[in-house]
């Protein structure tokens, strides 16, 4: 035999196999049902992976049945793939019917009972009439939107996933902390999703089924979903949006005859309008659309490298925008109307749900709406365990050894709980959760979107080496991030208003606060960051 040592694993297993075909050549092989113990061996082939040219091998007992399972999975559909940059052969092809799915993902992201009750809270916790309510509704979304949409467009240049993209302009460790941020975002945000869905079954169940059994029930669906990957998101997507148009036209149907007591007189005295309303309002509807700015490419790296930017942007932009906007003044015209309605002020002083639950007349008819409506917050809660997961990737580098899909179950063991404990105190929590996601994104947001504009543009897998993007030794270091999140944070304190801490600034705002945190902190982030940027290419070269 030759002593030339196998130069690859199929041929090291080839040498094996020739060689214990002479050791047992000899050896007979009784016919009438006698046995011969064959050589142990602690590797199972799997004969279909030779067939199509992937010789791969199991260890025998758990581990080999826990791998055999995890390829059976990614086989027939489950996605794998995590925070690895996505190859160019490994995506879609791109057509017109590419944008579709990226405007139904974010539309059924946000047409939902979430937007609704974030107008519900403009009257209702910071004492807006239609006119502030509605002026607020519409200018703060639509500039908050643009951030998420232009990040969206870098996924099909960069094949990378949006946490990482952050990895070139804020450093490896600093991303490191922003992508634990950016995991407790979705955590809070999936925990008060998850309340409202449980209370949606509770109603429909007529109160036989109690919103934790509620909260649990949503949450096991939308891991289903989240498990599967980003093509079980583009279908529930593209089932939900439709339908959820329907419902809110049914409910806008049956509260159009009552909307015009928005401006009634007891609205009128009920509420009104300030500055410190108007801030805090501001503050609130910014954290609820711009932090999807920290997820807005991990749904858009399966398309090609050269689609087009204009259209995936106005896709995105618009399927943002829209259902936030609309649901959220329908929000806002119902709990001002509830000033003059008893039915319904009452419904609304014991949560959303029961709002609209009274508006549908409270019959069976009532009880599918809420059904529906669960199902509209899983559309919501589905997409962000999958970028939960991802980001935890980025905050926690080893889990990039963790399959994907197991990540999901990590995010739903964790914010799970916690709905549960929150269930109490859902306006609250919506309150004070969805002021403070603002102010660290006025940290965040500046260099995601000065980093390929300015010093990475034009943005490509060039700008973006896609080989360096796990190698701390060759992304930047992070100085510039470190340096203008130094002289953001002190700034962003000073203009804070919250029920627990009012800053320096907040408080020279008319009578009582008003909220300037976030416009504050990141005017201060971009100035520090422009310079410090600049001078740490300069010397660093990274």
């Amino acid at each position: 035999m030759s002593s030339q040592q196998p130069r690859t694993e199929l041929e090291g297993l080839e040498h094996t196999d020739r060689s214990t075909a002479e050791n047992t050549k000899n050896t007979q092989i009784p016919l009438n049902g006698g046995s011969t113990q064959l050589p142990h061996t602690d590797y199972r082939y799997d004969e279909e992976a030779v067939a199509t040219g992937r010789y791969r091998k199991y260890p025998s007992g758990v581990l080999g049945l826990a791998k055999r399972g995890m390829d059976v999975l990614v086989e027939h559909g489950v996605e794998e793939r995590g925070v690895e940059p996505r190859p160019e052969e490994d995506r879609d092809t791109l057509t017109i019917w590419s944008y579709l799915p990226q405007t139904t993902l974010w539309a059924a992201f946000n047409f939902n009972i979430l937007s609704f009750s974030e107008g519900v809270i403009g009257p209702a916790l910071f004492g807006l009439n239609w006119r502030a309510s509605a002026a607020c509704i519409i200018l703060f979304t639509l500039a908050s939107g643009i951030p998420v949409a232009y990040c969206a467009t870098n996924g099909p240049k960069t094949g990378m996933r949006q946490m990482v993209q952050a990895r070139y302009g804020l450093g490896y460790f600093p991303a490191m902390i922003f992508g634990l941020f950016n995991c407790a975002t979705m955590i809070g945000f999936m925990s008060l999703t998850a309340i409202l869905a449980g209370q949606c079954l509770s109603l429909a169940s007529n109160s036989t089924m109690s919103i934790n059994v509620g909260i649990v029930i949503a949450a096991l669906i939308a891991l289903i979903l989240s498990f599967v990957g980003l093509k079980a998101l583009h279908i529930v997507s593209l089932t939900t949006f439709p339908i959820m148009i329907v419902v809110f036209l049914a409910l806008t149907g049956l509260s159009g005859s009552q909307l015009h007591l928005a401006v009634a007189e007891a609205a009128y005295e009920a509420t009104g309008v300030s500055a410190s309303g108007i801030l805090g309002y501001g503050a609130s509807l910014i954290g609820f659309t711009i932090t999807y700015s920290a997820l807005a490419s991990d749904f858009t790296t399966s398309l090609p490298a050269h689609t087009p930017r204009l259209p995936l942007f106005i896709c995105v932009y618009f399927g943002l925008t829209v259902p936030i906007i609309t649901i959220t003044l329908l929000g806002a015209a119902c709990q001002l109307a509830s000033y003059s309605i008893m039915s319904w002020a009452e419904a609304s002083e014991i949560g959303v749900p029961n709002l609209i639950f009274e508006i549908t007349g409270g019959g069976g008819g009532a009880r599918f709406v809420m059904v529906l409506f669960c199902l509209s917050v899983v559309a919501n809660t589905a997409p962000t365990i999958y970028s939960a997961g991802l980001s935890g990737q980025v905050a926690i580098p080893f889990l990039v050894r963790v399959p994907r899909y197991f990540l999901a179950v990590i995010v739903t063991a964790i914010y799970l709980p916690i709905a549960i404990v929150g269930a109490s105190s859902f306006y609250v929590a919506l309150e004070n959760f969805s002021g403070v996601l603002s102010y660290w994104t006025a940290l965040y947001i500046p260099p995601t979107l000065i980093e390929p504009m300015i010093f990475r543009n034009p943005v490509s897998r060039k700008s973006f080496p896609v080989e360096i993007w796990n190698k701390v030794g060759k992304l930047p270091i992070g100085l510039a991030s470190i340096a203008a999140a130094a002289c953001g944070i002190p700034v962003v304190v000073a203009g804070m208003s919250q029920s627990w801490w009012t800053g320096w600034i907040a408080r020279k705002i008319t009578t009582g606060s008003g909220d300037v945190a976030f416009e504050l902190g990141a005017t201060v982030v971009t100035l520090v960051y422009l310079p410090a940027r600049y001078l740490e290419r300069k010397y660093t070269g990274r």
